[in-house]
Protein backbone atom coordinates (compact mmCIF):
# COMPACT_ATOMS: atom_id res chain seq x y z
CA UNK A 1 0.00 0.00 0.00
CA UNK A 2 1.40 3.26 -0.78
CA UNK A 3 0.46 6.09 1.34
CA UNK A 4 1.69 9.71 1.49
CA UNK A 5 1.49 12.27 3.92
CA UNK A 6 1.13 15.89 2.62
CA UNK A 7 1.50 19.33 4.05
CA UNK A 8 2.00 22.81 2.70
CA UNK A 9 5.65 23.25 1.80
CA UNK A 10 6.75 19.21 3.17
CA UNK A 11 9.57 21.09 5.54
CA UNK A 12 7.70 19.88 8.93
CA UNK A 13 5.11 18.10 9.45
CA UNK A 14 4.34 15.84 6.37
CA UNK A 15 8.11 14.94 6.49
CA UNK A 16 8.19 13.80 10.49
CA UNK A 17 4.80 12.16 9.84
CA UNK A 18 6.85 10.02 6.90
CA UNK A 19 9.16 9.25 8.86
CA UNK A 20 7.68 8.07 12.02
CA UNK A 21 5.32 6.14 9.78
CA UNK A 22 8.32 4.56 8.03
CA UNK A 23 9.28 3.07 11.30
CA UNK A 24 5.70 2.12 12.72
CA UNK A 25 4.53 0.86 8.89
CA UNK A 26 7.60 -1.22 7.26
CA UNK A 27 5.75 -3.21 4.98
CA UNK A 28 3.64 -0.03 3.85
CA UNK A 29 5.81 2.56 1.25
CA UNK A 30 5.57 5.56 2.41
CA UNK A 31 6.46 9.36 0.89
CA UNK A 32 5.51 12.49 1.97
CA UNK A 33 4.99 15.81 -0.22
CA UNK A 34 3.85 19.41 0.14
CA UNK A 35 0.96 21.38 -1.78
CA UNK A 36 3.12 24.34 -2.06
CA UNK A 37 6.68 22.22 -1.78
CA UNK A 38 9.82 23.92 -3.59
CA UNK A 39 11.63 21.03 -4.62
CA UNK A 40 14.55 20.65 -2.50
CA UNK A 41 14.14 22.86 -0.13
CA UNK A 42 15.60 21.67 3.04
CA UNK A 43 14.07 19.92 6.24
CA UNK A 44 13.35 22.11 8.77
CA UNK A 45 16.08 22.06 11.34
CA UNK A 46 13.87 20.62 14.27
CA UNK A 47 12.00 18.58 12.24
CA UNK A 48 15.56 16.99 11.23
CA UNK A 49 16.69 16.83 15.07
CA UNK A 50 13.30 14.89 16.47
CA UNK A 51 13.42 12.48 13.98
CA UNK A 52 17.24 11.74 14.46
CA UNK A 53 16.65 12.12 18.08
CA UNK A 54 13.85 8.72 17.89
CA UNK A 55 15.91 7.38 15.42
CA UNK A 56 13.38 7.94 12.55
CA UNK A 57 14.44 7.85 9.06
CA UNK A 58 14.63 11.29 7.91
CA UNK A 59 13.48 12.63 4.30
CA UNK A 60 16.22 14.27 2.15
CA UNK A 61 14.25 17.71 1.32
CA UNK A 62 10.63 18.90 0.52
CA UNK A 63 9.25 17.15 -2.77
CA UNK A 64 5.90 18.56 -4.11
CA UNK A 65 2.85 16.63 -4.58
CA UNK A 66 2.22 15.73 -8.37
CA UNK A 67 -0.61 13.84 -10.35
CA UNK A 68 1.24 10.49 -10.10
CA UNK A 69 0.62 10.98 -6.09
CA UNK A 70 -2.97 11.31 -6.71
CA UNK A 71 -2.83 7.78 -7.89
CA UNK A 72 -1.69 6.69 -4.57
CA UNK A 73 -4.04 4.18 -2.07
CA UNK A 74 -4.33 6.99 0.46
CA UNK A 75 -3.53 10.58 0.91
CA UNK A 76 -3.43 11.67 4.23
CA UNK A 77 -3.63 15.50 4.74
CA UNK A 78 -2.41 17.55 7.85
CA UNK A 79 -5.72 19.41 7.49
CA UNK A 80 -9.07 19.50 5.87
CA UNK A 81 -7.56 22.54 3.54
CA UNK A 82 -4.83 20.84 1.99
CA UNK A 83 -7.94 17.30 1.60
CA UNK A 84 -9.88 20.21 -0.31
CA UNK A 85 -7.00 20.70 -2.16
CA UNK A 86 -6.44 17.77 -3.77
CA UNK A 87 -9.86 16.98 -4.06
CA UNK A 88 -10.34 20.44 -6.10
CA UNK A 89 -7.34 19.47 -8.10
CA UNK A 90 -7.91 15.42 -8.62
CA UNK A 91 -11.48 15.10 -8.13
CA UNK A 92 -13.96 13.62 -5.14
CA UNK A 93 -12.94 10.16 -5.99
CA UNK A 94 -9.05 10.83 -4.84
CA UNK A 95 -8.16 8.49 -1.98
CA UNK A 96 -7.95 11.59 0.74
CA UNK A 97 -8.26 12.16 3.97
CA UNK A 98 -7.24 14.50 6.72
CA UNK A 99 -4.86 12.06 8.83
CA UNK A 100 -6.70 13.46 12.12
CA UNK A 101 -9.90 12.52 10.78
CA UNK A 102 -8.90 8.87 9.21
CA UNK A 103 -7.46 7.96 12.55
CA UNK A 104 -10.82 9.03 14.58
CA UNK A 105 -9.23 12.55 15.71
CA UNK A 106 -10.58 15.61 16.28
CA UNK A 107 -7.53 18.36 16.17
CA UNK A 108 -5.76 18.79 12.90
CA UNK A 109 -2.12 19.24 12.89
CA UNK A 110 -1.17 22.80 12.97
CA UNK A 111 2.26 24.18 11.10
CA UNK A 112 5.19 24.63 13.80
CA UNK A 113 6.97 26.51 11.09
CA UNK A 114 9.03 29.46 12.55
CA UNK A 115 8.13 27.77 16.40
CA UNK A 116 10.40 26.69 18.68
CA UNK A 117 11.55 23.31 19.22
CA UNK A 118 8.85 23.02 21.90
CA UNK A 119 6.59 23.66 19.33
CA UNK A 120 8.13 21.50 17.13
CA UNK A 121 7.98 18.42 19.94
CA UNK A 122 4.57 18.74 20.95
CA UNK A 123 3.63 18.67 16.47
CA UNK A 124 6.19 15.52 16.83
CA UNK A 125 4.19 14.04 19.58
CA UNK A 126 0.72 14.73 18.00
CA UNK A 127 1.93 13.13 15.11
CA UNK A 128 3.56 10.22 16.74
CA UNK A 129 0.53 9.51 18.38
CA UNK A 130 -1.60 9.27 15.20
CA UNK A 131 0.54 6.79 13.64
CA UNK A 132 0.31 4.73 16.11
CA UNK A 133 -3.25 4.45 16.04
CA UNK A 134 -2.94 4.24 11.87
CA UNK A 135 -0.89 1.19 12.41
CA UNK A 136 -3.80 -0.13 14.71
CA UNK A 137 -6.40 0.96 12.38
CA UNK A 138 -4.43 -0.79 9.01
CA UNK A 139 -3.61 -3.87 11.07
CA UNK A 140 -7.16 -4.22 11.45
CA UNK A 141 -8.09 -3.22 7.45
CA UNK A 142 -7.61 -5.44 4.20
CA UNK A 143 -4.61 -3.49 2.34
Amino acid sequence: MKIIFVCTGNTCRSPMAEGIAKSYLPQHEIVSRGIMAQAGAPIATHTRHLLETHEHPVPESATPFTDEDAQADLILTMTSAHAQHIRMMYGETTPVATLSDYVGEKMEVSDPFGGSYEVYEATFQQLTRFVQQLQRKLGTELV
